[in-house]
């Protein structure tokens, strides 16, 4: 039963269109500038330490809310060939290498995010981690992009993958750190011409 289920999920899935995954990182992000970069540091609150918790008793889990939870990559492609009927794996083989993230990433890779509870966290997003994959969003294309190529019976290239998510992220990181502090810098000179614009203190 629980498998049929997964199977008119997956198929569902592939039916959708235009929706795109929003993961939203709840942590809040404090950038300092030093020199020629910029570092962002994670400010640790109390609700870390009960979240990391939490997230040590998830990880060791082989369910999640009655679904269970792929312990590596390989088992990933297991699940994925019991759960996908023929004609949708057909349909994703028919995808090209380059563009197969991108067209089921708002789609399957949304099934693998919640179902395998890589945002959440689960014994398959500490696997990953382990791996230095930042964010689940890149967890879910290293499983949609290799799984293709194993059906193409290609090499996976895995490390080279991460490699490309790890200095894509970089990126963003670098990008997000800018925006922040131009905002500071234009709050503050902001503030210098009108005094009144000042937060008042809490």
């Amino acid at each position: 039963m629980i498998q049929q289920i997964g199977i008119v999920i997956i198929t569902l899935c592939f039916c959708l269109s235009g929706l795109q995954a929003q993961n939203k990182d709840s942590v809040a992000l404090k950038a300092i500038e030093h020199s020629d970069k910029v570092i962002i540091k994670r400010q640790q609150r109390g609700v870390d330490a009960m979240y990391d918790s939490v997230y040590q008793v998830r990880i060791a889990q082989k369910f999640l809310d009655g679904v269970y939870i792929p312990m590596d990559l390989f088992d990933c492609f297991r699940q994925l060939d019991t759960l996908m009927e023929p004609a949708v794996k057909e349909r994703f083989m028919a995808f090209t290498n380059e563009e197969v993230d991108k067209r089921t990433h708002g789609s399957l890779g949304l099934w693998i995010d919640h179902k395998w509870k890589l945002t959440d966290g689960s014994r398959l997003s500490a696997y990953f981690r382990k791996m230095s994959i930042p964010h689940p969003d890149y967890m879910v294309g290293v499983i949609i992009t290799t799984y293709h190529r194993h059906l193409h019976k290609k090499d996976l290239k895995v490390k080279e993958l991460v490699q490309e998510f790890k200095e894509r992220w970089a990126v963003k990181q670098k990008e997000m750190a800018k925006e922040m502090v131009e905002y500071k810098l234009e709050k503050e000179k902001s503030q210098a011409k009108d005094p009144k614009k000042k937060d008042k203190p809490k």
